[in-house]
């Protein structure tokens, strides 16, 4: 939503939600603790519990044991994505989020408007399109993989929502129109406000880039009953989309980086212009992560973890916001809650012989959002293992990051070789508190390989309230151990 700072063509972003709109279709859910681990999103905690390639972002040193006998473990297309939504119902996300046939009446805009001020509406995917480990008990694992990521957070103030669903109509703002009856109608207002105080309050941020990982674990020290465990992950980004905007006080802050394939219009020159169509990235970064882990007693899981240091450089397309007037819109607001999609929204625009609300950038670089993972775990007995998690996000106001901390709690249960259960507690990142629910399965569990599919909510509870839900879900269904564990 690029909020009352963009002049563009008809319908120029529709491109960027039609991209995002593939992640949200390839599936439906997403585990806030994890990045896309189907075996490990119903259960709570993954800091002790993930290993071999799927501990990548989550706890490096976890390469250093293995989940089962198998040295090897190789994964493709584990997926999970979700949506959070406080000014829609759950039925309304299921039914009408992404339904363009719908049509919006006037009261209905004006009833739209007054819904989605002062909400979150947040949405995340995260795609692992492949995945390889090879665990030696005393050399240690190495870990490889190619994930995608995508975060989508919205929150305006009451001004830029109704902006956003009744546009010109807004007669509140924008008190003058002119061109009646033809297909350029244009609201203006007589009394311009600086963008700061119109959109007090308003946060609007996505990201959307490919990671190439490596990671190592070992361990460092190994005692009768204490065992110290030590690994890094390095990453090399590529990213597809970049964009932020934060009104900070009496200040502005915004930046905006996208692909060609987006087909954004800000009718402004940029130094870093990139001509020609289709998925070209905007920008490279690198990241690592460094982790540790406890195991004591052969029973007690200890880890602790920090992720995502590091930073993307966007060169491609880039645009800095500038605090002006918001003087007219061309638009008559959303037709419908499609705001993935449609392509006009929000393109409130100062002055034509003022200062351009958009200025290009040769580049402008961006931290990761960088965070802190503890957890811990106890393996009651051969069959079941409880757990307890924690994220705290440490740095503010980056694309991507978590507004707050959270907490979690879960058990894994086998009742049968062939099958696991798991179900936690998730509370906190400003979400709410949410019940998160999975089932793996192990068609093939032998010595020599082992294949294992699954599926879990974030939230099964969402699945059945009406407000504040977060309809979810992941999955994995190739995912393969195989060769002897070495060294043990």
């Amino acid at each position: 939503v690029h909020l009352g700072v963009i002049n563009q063509k008809k319908e120029p972003m529709k491109r960027i939600f039609t991209v995002i709109l593939f992640f949200l279709s390839v599936s439906i859910g997403y585990s806030q603790m994890e990045i896309s681990a189907f075996n490990a999103t119903g259960g709570g905690y993954s800091t002790t519990f993930l290993t071999d390639y799927q501990c990548i972002g989550i706890n490096p040193a976890n390469l250093g044991w293995t989940w089962n006998e198998n040295s090897m473990n190789l994964g493709f297309l584990e997926t999970a994505v979700g949506i959070y939504s406080e000014p829609l119902t759950r039925k309304q996300v299921m039914g009408d989020l992404f339904n363009d046939n719908k049509t919006l009446t006037k009261d209905e805009k004006v009833a739209a408007s007054a819904d989605f001020a002062d909400k979150l509406l947040w949405a995340q995917a995260g795609v692992t399109w492949l995945g390889f480990s090879y665990q030696h008990e005393k050399v240690g694992g190495f870990a490889l993989s190619i994930r995608d990521r995508m975060v989508w957070s919205t929150f305006l103030n009451d001004t830029a929502s109704a902006f956003l669903f009744q546009g010109y109509n807004y007669e509140t703002y924008f008190d003058s129109i002119a061109n009646v009856g033809t297909d350029s109608i244009t609201g203006y207002s007589t009394d311009p406000q600086m963008a700061s105080l119109v959109y007090q309050g308003t946060k609007l941020q996505s990201v959307w880039y490919r990671e190439y990982s490596f990671g190592y674990g070992r361990k460092i020290m190994e005692k009768e009953d204490f065992t110290w465990y030590g690994g890094i992950a390095l990453r090399y980004i590529a990213a597809y989309g970049g964009y932020q905007y934060l009104q900070n006080g009496s200040e502005v802050e915004a930046f905006s980086a996208f692909s060609p394939v987006f087909d954004v219009n800000y009718n402004e020159i940029t130094p870093s212009r990139i001509d020609g169509k289709g998925l070209k990235k905007v920008g490279d970064g690198f990241g690592f992560d460094v982790g540790f882990s406890f195991l004591i007693k052969q029973k007690i899981k200890v880890g602790l973890a920090v992720n995502d240091i590091g930073w993307i450089t966007y060169n491609g397309n880039v645009y800095q916001g500038n605090n002006v007037d918001l003087y007219k819109i061309e638009s008559a607001g959303l037709n419908n809650y499609n705001i993935f999609s449609e392509g006009q929204l929000l393109n409130a625009d100062n002055k034509n012989d003022g200062e351009s609300m958009w200025t290009g950038l040769e580049k402008k670089k961006v931290s990761l959002a960088m965070n802190l993972r503890a957890g811990a775990s106890y393996e009651i007995n051969d069959k079941v293992e409880v757990g307890i998690d924690s994220y705290i996000p440490l740095n503010k106001d980056i694309p991507g990051r978590y507004e707050k901390a959270m907490i979690s709690a879960g058990v894994h249960y086998d009742p049968a070789k062939w099958v696991q259960l798991s179900l936690g507690v998730v509370s906190g990142g400003k979400t709410g508190t949410h019940l998160p629910l999975g089932v793996t399965f192990y068609p093939v569990r032998k010595d020599n390989v082992t294949w294992t599919l699954g599926f879990a909510t974030r939230d099964v509870i969402s699945w059945f309230k009406k407000t504040n839900a977060m309809p979810s879900f992941a999955f994995g269904f190739l995912r393969f151990s195989f060769g002897e564990l070495k060294g043990s």
